[in-house]
């Protein structure tokens, strides 16, 4: 992604992923490059990225020389100003469908659809993932993973104090309630380092609180964003806040920090995201791991049951103007091998979950990490299925969704109602949906 909500650590270097590439990938190498920017990435990533795409792909072949730069939180700016000066990547990542819309628009990447033809993607992609990324009838980028939010929690400290896993808003609230009253945070959550964290919550409350038809019929425009499920879900959000659900360092907490509360008992649960399975630091690849997962319940009576939310975390598209679309497709194609599969998912989990058919879950299956690869393989069968609610980074549109983000802190901090908070909202986005800048909405099934 340019920036994205999973890549929240320090900037890296531009060069430092390059300079580390081997002998034959630097200029001494007569094949031709293909340029590829990426936005941030821990150690682990820095490693996966080298050793698993860069490495492994220039290896697999003799005709394309891939060349990656780690750009950091300025690659956004940075794509912004080389695409329409014609000079950036050949790669273009974007955060997702939500920013992919406005380059789309703008003429800035290739339709994919003859390299779709020749390397079959439209059938072996999930649908519902794939058709994120057309516009107009064209495809124009194929997503790079498939994430959902989900309610991660201490399994230990629920044994400990004998709470039951909650089913709904009433049994989620009872659990917050009892360890608030034993000096227990009730959700580890923190936005310092991104504040994209605040839609990870707002993509729970309005799907779980509103439910997902709903949801649906407010992105197809037949329905306001001001509508009463929508009120409930932002008053609600409101009052966990002011009841402290969040703690009350949520405005001074890294994700990291405020994920590891949980981790160590001084968190009760913490609604994150599947790439949270890509840090080390938690500890929930070892077998001895106190921490469980499970999708989030229902917070409304729209609907009974756990609900996920499809979500592309990234999107991979070729630049117009770029002089080796033949290589950037060629790498698109070596990253649906299984073998790139196997080894990216197993050196960093939960960030290159491709969303295709014929690389099932149960491949992560020798991985070593029962949490995320049964996670992995419930989010392929309800993706699969149509079951899912909508993320905000994938279907929103991208003024709405920045306004999102930054309007619900000021909602939280009594500086404006939910009403407000929501008229504008809806403002941003009709005037969004009139300039075609809404993301397609996926069909139900695949």
């Amino acid at each position: 992604m340019t920036m994205t909500r999973r890549q929240l650590v320090a900037a890296i270097p531009a060069a430092a992923l390059a300079a580390n590439l081997p002998r034959s990938a630097r200029a001494e190498d007569a094949r031709k490059v293909v340029t590829f920017w990426f936005g941030q990435a821990n150690s682990d990533g820095q490693a996966a990225l080298r050793n698993d795409l860069v490495e492994a792909f220039n290896a697999s072949q003799d005709k394309y020389l891939l060349q990656m730069e780690v750009k950091g939180a300025a690659v956004n700016n940075l794509l912004k100003v080389a695409l329409v000066a014609g000079n950036g990547p050949d790669i273009v990542q974007t955060a997702g469908p939500a920013y992919l819309t406005a380059i789309a628009n703008a003429g800035q990447v290739l339709p994919l659809d003859d390299f779709a033809e020749r390397y079959k993607w439209k059938d072996r992609f999930l649908a519902p993932l794939l058709n994120t990324s057309v516009y107009g009838g064209k495809l124009y980028a194929l997503p790079r993973d498939y994430e959902s939010m989900h309610l991660f929690y201490n399994k230990e400290l629920f044994k400990q104090n004998g709470w039951k896993l909650p089913t709904n808003r009433q049994e989620m609230e009872e659990v917050a309630d009892a360890a608030l009253a034993k000096g227990i945070i009730p959700f580890g959550a923190g936005n310092a380092d991104w504040k994209g964290v605040n839609e990870w919550l707002m993509t729970v409350f309005f799907n779980n609180v509103a439910g997902p038809d709903i949801v649906r019929k407010a992105l197809a425009g037949e329905l306001p964003w001001t509508a009463p499920p929508f009120v409930e879900a932002v008053e609600l959000s409101k009052a966990w806040y002011n009841k402290g659900y969040f703690g009350k360092n949520y405005f001074s907490l890294t994700i990291e920090q405020s994920f590891l509360q949980v981790v160590n008992g001084k968190s009760a649960m913490a609604l994150g995201g599947t790439w949270s399975f890509g840090t080390k630091s938690y500890g929930m690849s070892k077998p001895d791991t106190v921490m469980d997962v499970m999708p989030t319940p229902s917070l409304g009576s729209a609907f009974t049951g756990p609900l996920v939310h499809l979500a592309c975390g990234a999107t991979l598209s070729i630049a117009k103007t770029s002089q080796n679309a033949e290589g950037a497709a060629a790498v698109f194609e070596f990253m649906l091998t299984r073998k790139f599969y196997e080894t990216m998912n197993r050196d960093w989990p939960g960030k290159w979950a491709l969303p295709v058919k014929d690389l099932p879950p149960d491949m992560l299956s020798g991985i070593g990490y029962p949490l995320f690869e049964k996670t992995v393989a419930n989010l392929h069968e309800a993706f699969s299925k149509g079951q899912y609610g909508f993320t905000t980074w994938t279907f929103w549109p991208g003024a709405t969704n920045s306004y999102l983000i930054e309007g619900i802190e000021q909602v939280w901090l009594n500086k404006i109602t939910a009403d407000a908070y929501l008229t504008r909202m809806q403002t941003l986005f009709s005037q969004e949906a009139k300039e075609g800048k809404v993301p397609p909405l996926p069909p139900r099934t695949a």
